[in-house]
């Protein structure tokens, strides 16, 4: 599966798309469309973005957790060095760890939350003015027939982009646009 992106004018045109793709035998589930009005995306049946798709809670708390990886060794190592001898040294080690290891998940996947989406990003300007980008969810042996139909039937919708399905900790800027 991969997913691709375009990018297109507005509203009308993502609909136009909606009903291209869907007449091409893509699932209904598989099309997601980013808008900034949610309200006539859910009244003309098509698929708003989830929550998850677009904030960028995952993918920042992914981040969190490498950072947690590296902080917990630290402090790991520094509760173990302090506690040396202790009898429960250890056990007050592992409990130091996890905390930082599950505050820093936690700070990154709230942070993502008031952020766009890594994908997402690139279009903020272009939603904010009113414009649309469609993300096609389908197989990789049926995507270039599928390019050649929206690019025969939509000349407005410009490819925008593939991407994995899979979120990518080290993709995306360090520098988080924040949702509005």
């Amino acid at each position: 599966m991969i997913r691709i992106l375009y990018r297109l004018p507005d509203l009308t045109c993502a609909q136009k798309l909606n009903q291209l793709v869907e007449s091409q035998g893509v699932s209904h589930n598989r099309i997601h469309i980013a808008h900034k009005d949610h309200l006539t995306l859910h009244k003309e049946d098509l698929n708003d973005l989830s929550f998850l798709e677009e904030y960028d809670t995952v993918h920042s708390g992914e981040r969190g957790f490498l950072v947690g990886i590296i902080l917990t060794v630290l402090v790991g190592l520094s509760v173990y060095e302090l506690m040396e001898g202790h009898p429960i040294a250890s056990i007050i080690t592992l409990f130091a760890s996890l905390v930082v290891l599950g505050y820093s998940t936690w700070l990154g996947g709230l942070i993502g939350a008031s952020s766009d989406n890594y994908r997402l990003q690139p279009f903020h300007d272009h939603l904010e003015q009113g414009g649309s980008v469609v993300m096609l969810d389908i197989d990789a042996d049926s995507a270039p027939k599928l390019m050649n139909a929206i690019a025969h039937h939509i000349p407005e919708a410009e490819p925008a982009g593939r991407s994995q399905m899979l979120d990518n900790p080290f993709k995306g800027s360090f520098f988080l646009r924040k949702h509005s």
